[in-house]
């Protein structure tokens, strides 16, 4: 069996097209989930369902860098923070010869920032997909 390290990992967000690496990244999670309906009818025993819309979101947390939070959409207004989809790269391995990849187009729909007497500051960004999210494996980056 062969297991990942997450020193391979990286997070690239395509702000404007410009695909920025997310400084000192820590972290990343990507959850898909998917709505269900009930349709079970009048008689039936047991409850039946069926699968709905599906639906992913990610969270990156990362050091903060004494520059500040420098990446496009999360500087402005709340409401210049998700007015555009960008691609989201969210990487197992980066940059190794294989490429292992989340990845798809998401809003950025916030950002905390936080600090701790006995560490660094950090800043946490949380995303929303819009549309698919893939897996990619290969010799390259993804493309879309």
């Amino acid at each position: 069996m062969s297991l990942v390290h997450g020193k391979t990992a990286n997070i690239l967000w395509d702000a404007e097209n410009d695909s920025t690496e997310l400084q000192h990244g820590q972290t990343w999670t990507a959850d898909v989930s998917q709505d269900v309906a009930e349709i079970t009818s009048m008689q039936d025993t047991w409850q039946t369902f069926t699968g709905g819309f599906l639906d992913w979101t990610a969270t990156v947390d990362c050091l903060l860098d004494s520059a500040g939070v420098d990446i496009a959409y999360a500087t402005g207004s709340p409401n210049e923070m998700g007015d555009v989809a960008a691609k989201l790269e969210l990487y197992f391995v980066y940059d190794t010869g294989d490429y292992k990849a989340i990845y798809g187009d998401a809003i950025c729909t916030g950002v905390s920032t936080g600090e701790d007497k006995d560490g660094i500051a950090t800043v946490s960004y949380t995303f929303q997909g819009s549309g698919a999210c893939a897996w990619h494996s290969g010799a390259a980056e993804p493309t879309y």
